[in-house]
């Protein structure tokens, strides 16, 4: 049984006080959900949301045995391929995930999109997210921190700074997820 993450029990309170989505696709799991589907890393990353939905989950990775798990870099286990570094940690996922874009993984890449523009385009009314101005003003308030304008430079950044332990950590378990990446 891992121990609460101050962080997380703070954001499942926010996430019982609204009743829609805050994020595209993004719930909060059950503590000590299993492997986020990849076996191998069971026992080294700790999955605590689902990322979209279709499957794809966060998870912290438990690079190392600091006491703070917010601490620590934040993956996305893609539901159809693909292990990514998403965040150096939580904090910054959190600016992710308010950013209110969807995460598209696979083995060789991941990008977050606005699906928000596209119905825009389509003449579409629908939200994925209507309750994503309150996550905004939920970060502030409580992390001081602002929605990423981008998400995708959160993620490039914290894969380049990350990436030769991450490929030495996930190389050898899962190859796949090195691969089409090598020397990126």
């Amino acid at each position: 049984m891992h121990p609460p993450i101050p962080l997380l029990e703070l954001l499942k309170e926010f996430d019982g006080s609204v009743d829609d989505y805050y994020a595209p696709g993004f719930e909060l799991l059950p503590s000590d959900e299993d492997d986020g589907g990849y076996p191998p890393l069971s026992g080294q990353v700790r999955p605590f949301a689902q990322a979209n939905g279709s499957g794809s989950t966060y998870a912290i990775w438990l690079r190392d045995d600091r006491a703070d798990l917010a601490t620590l870099p934040a993956l996305l286990l893609g539901d159809e391929g693909g292990v990514h570094v998403v965040a150096r940690d939580l904090p910054e996922l959190l600016r992710v995930v308010a950013a209110g874009w969807s995460p598209m993984c696979a083995w060789d890449s991941l990008d977050y999109y606005d699906e928000r523009e596209e119905e825009e385009e389509e003449g579409e009314e629908w939200d994925p997210c209507p309750e994503n101005p309150a996550f905004r003003v939920w970060l502030r308030e409580h992390l001081g921190l602002e929605a990423a304008e981008d998400p995708n430079e959160i993620v490039r950044a914290a894969g380049a700074e990350l990436w030769e332990p991450f490929a030495a950590w996930i190389g050898p378990l899962i190859p796949d997820a090195v691969g089409s990446r090598r020397g990126a």
